[in-house]
């Protein structure tokens, strides 16, 4: 070999074949690296989209009123899945197999074989827990397919609050539609899988099940935790059961607050359903009838139209006022003003307003107490209700008269019950709320319900002659049916005729009968409205509602065993 071929031989190999090598890896290392890993990801990864689990309800005491379980339906390919049992060189394996099948499918063998040979893929089982699932996951041929179904604990209780979500998971009423944007915040989300080792077979599979599993219990929606005590909710919507088989109503509504907050801790509304496309207590509204006297009558008394003791003539039942006969259910010839509520005197409310004789304002106070918009509850559905205006076609001089006794306007059963908490806190109008927190899944509060005071609407001296107003209603009035020895309840009754639109007049057979109130009178915590709508059995609400309304008041003293009491001998 002469000298200059070993020269370029010796250049070729320690100079010339290194730098193109070392200019190689400067290509593929740095200039090409960013699109070579691309590259390289593409080929042996893969992404697929996971849905994240709905967030949960709570009631005020950490119990689930809605929850999501990963469910799966369980898929056999059958392709793969013949040959898959042609491959095993054990029997052992092949029955085994089928064992975990048969358990899930209730398919023994011949069935699936003989499925296998009719079908390229088909079914074997829906709804099942994914921890069972998940046990055919190395059979091949097996695809399983997950899923997360909404469950509800308890069952149809409190439906008509928390909501339901449709077939396509898509919330429909309650606290589910409401809340929707938080419970639902993080809809999917993208998780890398790893090819295994047989590419040439395509075939892409997760590198474990449980990391997956994993994954989404770290990737949780927020909770939404409510006022609702839902336990009182359940031993009170088994109280009402009991009277709703009996007097056979269209509804019962039954809503307690809680008077130094505002919070809601029972919504509950009969019959129960799984399909609660509305809430009765914050959609229906109702003319309330008397349970709605007590309003009128603090506005006469905070402006001192009147004093407590005052006697007003109720003219023995009848009186005729513009060619309408006004009448009492028990007449009575003269009545103090305090009287007018325990005995429950249109006739009394008719001669007080005439004493007022100030329409606008006596519609714009009534607003003021809250009535004619919404209560502010969490739910964009709430009925606003009804307040006349002197400027509306059907106005009459009789309007404000009707207006006094609890007619020609409406409410719903949530108004009414946060009216009677007003005069409780004496004066402060409180907006009611229900949902207690929403946390993440650390347990961060990223929202919390509070006390809030929409305004200071009534003087507490014009307050405290209501409550005892209403007290001396139990004692000796209309609601004494709710008396319990020992404990001081301030409440009042109403049977409401309900309109009939196609007579053009009041009812004598419909009526919704009804009992508010709160409890004790020295220091109110519990403020209990009960609804029945058009039972069809009793004539009157002392019938009716009250004896609901006792039994509520029972639940709530035993539920929370704080308030003593003597019991009856």
């Amino acid at each position: 070999m002469n000298k200059d071929r070993w020269i370029i031989i010796k250049f070729t190999f320690l100079f010339l074949l290194p730098s193109i090598f070392i200019f190689r890896l400067f290509i593929i290392q740095i200039w090409q690296k960013k699109d070579l890993e691309k590259k390289i990801e593409r080929q042996i990864s893969s992404k697929i989209k996971l849905s994240v689990t709905r967030g949960d309800i709570l009631d005020r005491n950490n119990k689930i009123l809605a929850t999501s379980i990963e469910f799966a339906s369980v898929y056999i390919n059958s392709k793969p899945f013949l040959e898959g049992i042609n491959k095993f060189s054990k029997k052992i394996n092949i029955e085994h197999n089928f064992y975990l099948i048969e358990n899930i499918s209730k398919l023994n063998k011949e069935r699936i074989l003989n499925l296998c040979n009719k079908n390229k893929r088909f079914c074997i089982a829906e709804k099942i827990a994914l921890n069972d699932a998940v046990k055919l996951e190395n059979i091949p041929g097996i695809e399983i397919v997950r899923y997360p179904l909404r469950i509800y604990p308890y069952g149809k209780t409190g439906s008509y609050v928390i909501g339901r979500l449709n077939k396509e998971n898509i919330p429909y009423s309650g606290i589910e539609l409401e809340f929707d944007n938080i419970l639902s915040q993080i809809k999917t989300k993208e998780i890398s899988i790893y090819k295994s080792g047989g590419i040439r077979k395509k075939s892409i599979r997760l590198v474990n099940i449980n990391d997956v599993i994993e994954f989404t219990e770290k990737n949780k929606n927020p909770t939404v935790i409510l006022t609702l005590d839902f336990p009182l909710q359940v031993k009170i919507e088994n109280l009402l059961k009991k009277y709703y088989d009996f007097l056979n109503p269209s509804l019962i509504i039954c809503i307690v607050q809680k008077v130094d907050t505002g919070e809601i801790l029972v919504m509950a509304t009969l019959p129960e359903t799984d399909i609660p496309y509305k809430n009765p207590a914050i959609d229906n509204v109702y003319e309330p009838g008397s349970i709605f006297k007590i309003f009128p009558m603090a506005i006469f008394l905070e402006e001192k139209i009147i004093t407590k003791e005052e006697i007003i003539d109720c003219e023995n039942g009848k009186f005729v006022y513009y060619d309408k006969v006004i009448s009492d259910v028990k007449p009575h010839k003269f009545l103090s003003v305090e009287d007018i509520i325990v005995y429950s005197s249109n006739i009394g409310m008719t001669k007080l307003f005439l004493k007022y004789k100030k329409d606008k304002e006596f519609f714009n106070y009534l607003r003021l107490l809250g009535f004619g918009s919404a209560t502010g509850i969490e739910f964009s559905n709430e009925s606003k209700g009804y307040i006349p205006k002197t400027s509306d076609k059907i106005y009459s001089l009789l309007t404000p008269i009707n207006v006094t006794f609890g007619q020609g306007l409406t409410s719903t059963p949530l108004q009414i019950i946060n009216g009677y908490t007003m005069i409780a806190n004496n004066g402060e109008l409180l907006q009611p709320y229900i949902v207690k927190e929403i946390i993440d899944e650390d347990k961060n509060i990223l929202y919390k319900g509070e006390k809030r005071i929409i305004r200071k609407v009534l003087s507490s001296s014009t307050c405290e002659v209501i409550k005892n107003m209403l007290y001396k209603t139990v004692e000796y009035g209309s609601a004494q049916r709710t008396k319990i020895p020992g404990l001081k309840i301030c409440a009042k009754t109403g049977t409401a005729q309900k309109f009939d639109f196609e007579l053009d007049k009041y009812s004598n057979t419909r009526y919704l009968m009804s009992c508010c109130g709160f409890f004790p009178l020295e220091s109110p915590e519990f403020t209990i409205g009960v609804f029945v709508d058009e039972p069809k059995k009793g004539a009157l609400a002392s019938e009716v509602a009250v004896p609901i309304f006792r039994d509520v008041i029972l639940e709530i003293l035993n539920h929370y065993s704080v308030i003593k009491y003597a019991k009856a001998n």
